[in-house]
């Protein structure tokens, strides 16, 4: 399994973590889904806005090179009704990438080495879009076959 973090330290029990700063031109960032079905080559996808566009996941569907980035950084350092909106946007995103077979992937982006998760930390927080183990522990190796 591996991770990205921003911070200079090795996470516990990932195979490989790379650095933010090594690999951030590696990840595109969009606005949106209609931004990402424009993109037309293997590469890690970063959303700013989850807001559901049933035109544009047909044709990431078809094209099968995108691999969507979900920050569960997002997730972690935020609390309350913000968090819980996060959740539920990121649930809808990712129920619609799991019935539309569009690849994923999870990374913690931890900024200071107090943040660092483990796998099993990091699994079990992907369970709360309502993916089973198995979907979270293979989204956590897709990004060593996008880098």
């Amino acid at each position: 399994m591996f991770d990205i973090v921003k911070c200079k330290a090795e996470a516990p029990g990932f195979e490989k973590t790379y650095s933010y700063e090594d690999v951030n031109n590696k990840i595109k960032k969009v606005e949106n889904l209609s931004e990402a079905s424009r993109v037309n080559k293997k590469m890690l996808v970063m959303l700013k806005s989850y807001a559901l566009d049933e035109g544009a996941v047909k044709v990431i569907k078809e094209r099968r090179k995108l691999c969507f980035l979900i920050d569960l950084s997002r997730i972690m350092n935020s609390s309350g009704i913000r968090r819980a909106i996060e959740i539920g946007r990121i649930k809808n995103f990712l129920r619609l990438c799991v019935r539309h077979k569009i690849f994923y992937a999870f990374a913690s982006f931890s900024e200071e080495e107090s943040d660092l998760r483990t796998p099993f930390e990091l699994i079990n927080i992907a369970c709360l879009f309502g993916i089973n183990q198995g979907q979270a522990r293979f989204a956590l190796e897709m990004i060593d076959k996008y880098l």
